[in-house]
């Protein structure tokens, strides 16, 4: 059976519109990835800048705890010394004050009978 040229055209015509059709649709289905992957990154980008957000504010607390806790050391360093020194005065003084009372009782257990005469 010979096939005539307008069937040959009518087929060739199908194709073509076949071709075209599917090529929209691949047109459409890229346009709709694009559109979700832009929506995608949109997001991403959203929750990127709420996480950057975030640590800048706990940043920010860490930065300020860290600011009262100087602050409050800075309050409690003069006593600290203060303490340390009234102490370290006190313990020289009682160290002074033993040697002292050291001295002074060997000389009394030394010079026993001298100071036991001048009481009798």
């Amino acid at each position: 059976m010979p096939v005539s040229v307008s069937s040959q055209i009518a087929t060739l015509t199908a194709l073509v519109q076949q071709i075209g059709a599917r090529a929209e649709e691949d047109r459409q289905e890229r346009k709709a990835e694009r559109e979700a992957i832009t929506r995608a990154l949109a997001q991403d980008r959203v929750l990127a800048e709420t996480s950057r957000q975030a640590t800048s504010a706990e940043l920010a607390d860490i930065r300020h705890g860290q600011a009262d806790a100087l602050r409050r050391l800075n309050k409690i360093e003069p006593v600290t010394d203060l303490v340390t020194s009234v102490r370290s005065k006190i313990a020289g003084g009682l160290m002074v004050v033993g040697v002292i009372g050291g001295i002074a009782w060997a000389g009394v257990v030394f010079f026993k009978e001298i100071v036991v005469g001048w009481f009798q």
